[in-house]
């Protein structure tokens, strides 16, 4: 990969407990070339761009969960109980609740 440089270690929140206790690697967002050759076209070149990523993510320091659990965590969002009782409640209010819908079928 061209053109990529770690900046300095950052502190992230963990999403569990909200603290900055996360640490990893930032890396930016840069321009790669990919270049492909072909015996009757010639070469063609390709500029793409790569999306920032965090790479060495550590476990919490404080709630002390592991970096596997801070990277899916990251990755696929945060289950909460409070999350789903304010879906639950924007549907009550919208007259769309899953139990009534059973119910009615």
């Amino acid at each position: 990969m061209a053109g990529w440089a770690p900046i300095a270690a950052v502190k992230l929140k963990c999403p569990f407990c909200g603290k900055e206790g996360v640490t990893a690697k930032y890396i930016p967002p840069s321009l790669g070339v990919k270049t492909s050759s072909s015996s009757s076209a010639g070469t063609k070149t390709k500029i793409y761009k790569t999306l920032e990523r965090y790479e060495g993510i550590s476990g919490c320091e404080f709630c002390g969960k592991t970096d596997k659990e801070i990277q899916k965590a990251l990755r696929d969002g945060v289950y909460s109980k409070e999350k789903e009782n304010k879906i639950v409640e924007r549907l009550k209010k919208q007259g769309l609740f899953l139990d009534e819908i059973k119910t009615k079928l």
